[in-house]
């Protein structure tokens, strides 16, 4: 009967989730809000409990955390902005770089295979980047009101959370369903909050320095839009696996657009990104992080199709701290502990049963030895 009743309550795990995530889709252009002023809360949280320990008051450190999210809110629109303007300023100089680059192409296409009747990359494959990439180009810049807009929603649900930030985990404690325990939701939420506060700052760091890195080959290059490649760098790199992938594989198709028929800098860049994303990435952020977040490489990715899907590349931004988050809350319910457990790396058990299986065989080897019964 136990396990019947346990086969119904997973079930209805699972189409609460969907239920969620389809409300979160439907609901996208507030439900991004809403979700983005958390992390935000999250993110400044701990710089203002930093600033009450030094004796600032809470309304003067609720002040401070607003002044700098409204300026960290204002580069970001000024960037896309400025990265808009750039490529629209920069399209007609390169028009003579893409008619160079499709007559390359094209000639090897035909140095491969019979393609007479065809005299043009771009028309063999019915491309026309100007008159697509352009439009684009501008309709990003005419949204800006609307991203402004957004942002200023997002702000005030932020200030507002800041705000009751005493009196919201005890609210939350009060309305736990474990009566029994009204610490263990506090002690949740404070982990949550350490947590991920501990990811987004590491991330940041090591996001900083591949943007420094891919500024700098860049500028030794001479790639046009070094401060924008440095800066997609520090972007993308908070996606896991494929903004390493998209920054590099878009630098690297930048340099040979402005270098070719020129190897040596197209070669330089591509080494010099390749290994900053191999170093960082697979060498310096595994020893900086460590096991901290204890996630599935396979529920990350997961995780990043499934919140890409709900709210675009925020989402994917987004990702890693919502299943973290989620993780941390699985693993304090008994009833959800076992999803916790899946979602994990798995590196702990493996280590737990690495012992055991060495201790059973230690004591296999003991029995061999010295039989029971007999004594040395």
């Amino acid at each position: 009967m136990d396990k019947y009743l346990k086969s119904i309550r997973n079930g209805l795990y699972v189409i609460l989730a969907i239920g969620i995530l389809t409300i979160c889709k439907v609901t996208s252009s507030v439900s991004i809000n809403l979700i983005l002023s958390v992390f935000i809360f999250l993110m400044m949280l701990p710089f203002v409990t930093a600033l009450e320990k030094i004796h600032v008051k809470g309304f003067i450190a609720t002040l401070i955390a607003i002044l700098l999210i409204i300026i960290i809110v204002f580069l970001v629109v000024w960037f896309i902005l400025y990265t808009v303007n750039q490529l629209l300023s920069i399209i007609p100089a390169y028009t003579h770089r893409f008619t160079f680059l499709d007559a390359y192409l094209m000639n090897l296409i035909k140095s491969m295979r019979d393609v007479e009747d065809a005299d043009s990359v771009m028309k063999l494959f019915n491309i026309d980047w100007a008159n697509t990439l352009v439009p684009i180009l501008r309709s990003v810049s005419a949204s800006a009101i609307e991203i402004a807009k957004n942002a200023v929603v997002t702000i005030l649900l932020a200030v507002f959370l800041l705000l009751e930030r005493h009196t919201l985990i005890p609210k939350i404690a009060a309305a736990s369903p474990n009566k029994n325990n009204p610490e263990k939701a506090s002690l949740m939420l404070d982990r949550i909050n350490r947590q991920v506060s501990k990811y987004l700052g590491a991330k940041f760091i090591l996001s900083l320095v591949t943007g420094i890195l891919f500024y700098l080959i860049a500028l030794f290059t001479h790639l046009d839009l070094a401060f924008l490649w440095g800066v997609l760098a520090v972007l993308l790199n908070f996606i896991p696996t494929f903004g390493s992938i998209i920054i590099t594989a878009l630098t690297i198709l930048m340099a040979v657009v402005q270098f070719l028929p020129n190897w040596t800098p197209i070669i330089i860049v591509a080494v010099g990104t390749i290994a900053v994303q191999m170093i960082v990435g697979n060498i310096i952020d595994p020893r900086v992080q460590g096991n901290q977040l204890n996630l599935s490489p396979f529920v990350i990715l997961v995780s990043l199709s499934i919140f890409g899907y709900v709210w675009g590349i925020i989402g994917m931004f987004l990702a890693v701290p919502i299943i973290s988050i989620l993780q941390i809350a699985f693993a304090n319910m008994d009833s959800t502990r076992g999803i916790a457990i899946m979602m994990s790396s798995g590196s702990s058990l493996k280590r737990r049963m690495k012992a055991e299986n060495r201790g059973r065989k230690e004591k296999e080897y003991d029995d061999v030895l010295f039989p029971q019964g007999k004594t040395t």
